[in-house]
């Protein structure tokens, strides 16, 4: 008798730990790409930048702001990346080791002015 609970006792722990590999498996698979979005504005006066170069360092992706200062990255793999953001007459931020995931893919860039 204590052979045959011990016996249930284990499979039971194996499908438990099975069920638990095939859910997080699962859920890596839905999220095979986020998107990441952002505003750049200048860190004295606040004001929204427009045509800032933002780049995801590391891949092919670059983009540029448009009106509202506004800029956006679709397709990306969940990961750390380096993101930077240039503009005339600006210092040039670096973001790095960002982690983009499926809950941070908002990003807030204040660029310095050059004195």
């Amino acid at each position: 008798m204590k052979t045959l609970l011990s016996i249930i006792l284990v499979f039971t722990f194996f499908l438990t730990v099975s069920a638990d590999e095939k859910e997080h498996k699962v859920l890596n698979a839905e999220v095979a790409s986020v998107s990441i979005s952002g505003t750049v504005s200048d860190d004295k006066t606040g004001e929204t930048l427009v045509g800032v170069e933002v780049k995801l360092e590391g891949t092919d992706k670059k983009c540029y702001t448009g009106f509202d200062g506004e800029f956006s990255f679709d397709d990306v793999k969940p990961g750390n990346y380096d993101i930077t953001a240039s503009y005339i007459s600006y210092e040039k931020c670096e973001l790095q080791k960002q982690n983009i995931d499926i809950f941070s893919t908002q990003l807030e860039v204040k660029l310095k002015p050059v004195l």
